[in-house]
């Protein structure tokens, strides 16, 4: 076999059996890997209405066939779980370096089902599997439990996977964090984790893999290499990484604080230009395999934090723990990066519940009686600081917003969902998607809940020539960012090239999704020239359709239906009221529409959301279809998809 192992690694947590399984060969042509594959023992595996911190969950890392190969940005690895945030279909995808080295110990995937009885860790050296003792590490920070791992194992090259305080508390949001600086976010892979009593992977692998045409994937990989090199976002991206995101967001009038009740023409935005934040920046960092180099190490220049070292940042703790909650203080931003890596939590996400939390106290929806005290004010980065360390230990008014924001606002009462922006119980990322129907059409129908990562369009951002648009998307207009034509077949083009690059274990800033050069076709050759399976275009287009039924079925089954895809809150229910683009809005009966023409494209019944049977086979679904069907929730409907 080239390019995957063919192996699986199993682990009951609850008896300690460990052992290895020969990858379905059936399964890799069809899914191909990562996050496929994932989703396919998800759905076979965890039934409806598992608890998501219970011991039916499961949780599965999937590497790929491009993992750890030569290719550029080939370091990536997918995590699935039931999710404990929003009770759907829950995955991350993390770069650095244990990708490539659970790949080089000779596995495609790592399977942990059942609790353990007390804190254990997976020591996974090439064949030799252990569970160990982590008493030592449990309550320890991220840098710590790392440290205390190499000493143990007197190998710091180990490569580690390992979740914080967060995550052993079960914040809903936990991160779980492979090498320095790179998390596995959102949906709460960390807490799962934390739920089964596993405080760290460790994983040293020496077996490596074969390629069915070494040479010819040497010169593939060297050519896009060549390409890469001479693209415009490279000369960017390769010194600012996504810290130039937040100026340029501003400067289109897209940017959002206080919570997305003010869009674009942040006063203290020059606080967040990129060449202010790279005056803390000690070095640029790379994902294995990388010459992007898009990461950072900085040190604290100036204020109360100076002197503190961290590993990060990104455009999502910026803009979540920066405007969105009044922030005006970038260094202190950089401490709240440190924080959420130390103790495994989602920067993300974190950010956007303190910025629901503060409009809540400036709206008198909660008082100093509900926060234990603290003022939540917007700028008043002492009490945001204070308050999310009681997000991680679960304390006070800390411990409800640990469940996240829908689920806090639900509690609460009082209107206080109004100003929570969310999708499947997934928050909306800090760009107004009210300015970008695309973007809001996407984030309604990912499959894990809101977010960029699972196809915001960028041509939405970027000017595209219609005659290119009408090529791609077949409508000259579906580019444009404020108009509702042709976005079913504009979001799926996108959202096709994020789940390939997520089967394939490809970081999106190489593909084409950036505008860089490994777009569909190049993947269909290095798949080939990898694993000797001849692949076309219109194969991996067919297997992104595949794994987005697939998802679709898991998330119909348990209970998702057309009314679930929406954007709830302010993003839906209210205008644009500041900046440039002040007054827009997304039309509710026109976002209807354009979300008939998503299901029509993708073959399921309009009127529900699930996929027909005749979808679901053409996919080579079938055991999908009866067992949708077994429970009386498949779309009979016998029209076919038109997704590829």
């Amino acid at each position: 076999m080239f390019g995957w192992t063919g192996r699986l690694l199993r682990v009951d947590l609850g008896s300690g059996t460990i052992r290895v399984e020969e990858t379905p060969r059936g399964l890799l042509r069809r899914f191909l890997g990562g996050r496929g594959l994932n989703s396919y023992l998800l759905f076979s595996e965890v039934k409806a209405g598992a608890d998501p911190l219970g011991e039916e969950n499961k949780l599965f890392f999937g590497t790929s066939p491009l993992t750890g190969t030569g290719l550029m940005s080939s370091g990536r690895i997918h995590v699935t779980a039931k999710s404990p945030l929003t009770g759907i279909l829950g995955d991350s995808n993390a770069g650095g370096h244990f990708g490539p080295e659970l790949k080089w110990a000779g596995y495609d995937g790592l399977i942990l089902e059942g609790s353990a009885g007390a804190p254990v860790y997976l020591w996974v050296d090439d064949d030799r599997v252990e569970l160990r003792d982590a008493s030592r590490i449990w309550g320890k920070t991220v840098s710590e439990t790392f440290e205390g791992i190499w000493s143990e194992l007197g190998d710091p090259r180990v490569r580690i996977a390992a979740i914080g305080p967060a995550g052993e508390n079960l914040v809903r949001y936990a991160s779980l964090m492979t090498d320095y600086g790179n998390a596995c976010g959102k949906t709460g892979m960390g807490t799962v984790l934390g739920a089964k009593r596993v405080k760290a992977i460790a994983v040293r692998g020496t077996r490596g893999f074969c390629a069915a045409d070494p040479q010819g994937f040497k010169a593939l990989a060297r050519d896009l290499l060549d390409r890469l090199l001479k693209t415009p976002a490279y000369r960017v991206f390769s010194r600012f990484g996504t810290l130039s995101y937040l100026s340029l967001y501003n400067r289109q009038g897209r940017s959002l604080a206080r919570n997305a009740q003010q869009t674009g023409e942040i006063p203290y935005i020059d606080r967040y230009e990129p060449s202010r934040l790279m005056e803390h920046v000690t070095r640029n960092v790379a994902c294995f395999g990388c010459p992007i180099h898009c990461k950072h190490e900085f040190r604290i220049r100036r204020g109360p934090f100076a002197g503190e070292k961290g590993h990060g940042t990104e455009f999502c703790i910026l803009s979540a723990h920066g405007p969105a909650c009044g922030n005006e203080d970038e260094t202190a931003v950089l401490k709240i990066n440190n924080i959420c890596n130390e103790y495994g939590i989602c920067g993300d996400t974190s950010g956007i519940v303190l910025a629901a939390a503060f409009e809540w106290y400036q709206r008198g929806i909660v008082t100093l009686r509900d926060t234990d005290g603290l003022a939540l004010e917007w700028g008043n980065t002492e009490a945001q600081i204070e308050l999310l360390m009681r997000i991680i230990r679960r304390e006070g008014f800390g411990d409800l917003l640990a469940e996240g924001s829908a689920r806090a606002a639900r509690a609460i009462g009082k209107g206080a969902e109004r100003y929570v922006s969310h999708a499947k119980g997934g928050d909306v990322d800090q760009v107004d998607i009210r300015t970008l129907k695309g973007c809001a059409l996407a984030d309604a129908v990912s499959s894990r809940g809101a977010d960029p990562q699972r196809g915001w369009p960028s041509a939405e951002f970027y000017p595209m020539k219609a005659e290119e648009a009408r090529r791609l998307f077949g409508n000259e207009k579906a580019a444009d960012p404020n108009g509702y034509e042709g976005k079913a077949a504009l979001v799926n083009y996108y959202a096709s090239l994020c789940t390939l690059c997520d089967v394939l274990g490809l970081c999106k800033f190489s593909s084409a999704w950036f505008n860089n050069p490994i777009g569909v076709p190049e993947m269909a050759a290095l798949v080939t020239a990898l694993t000797g399976m001849e692949t076309t275009e219109e194969a991996l287009w067919e297997t992104a359709a595949r794994v987005h039924n697939l998802e679709r079925a898991y998330l119909v089954r348990e209970g998702i239906r057309r009314a679930d895809d929406r954007v709830h809150g302010r993003m839906m229910e209210e205008a644009v009221s500041t900046g440039p683009h002040k007054g827009a809005r997304i039309d509710p009966q026109k976002f209807e529409q354009m979300l008939d023409e998503y299901y029509d494209l993708m073959g399921w019944d309009r009127s529900t959301g699930i996929p027909k049977r005749s979808t679901l086979e053409r996919m080579d679904l079938r055991e999908v279809a009866e067992e949708l069907s077994s429970l009386g929730i498949l779309a009979e409907d016998e029209e076919t998809s038109r997704a590829f």
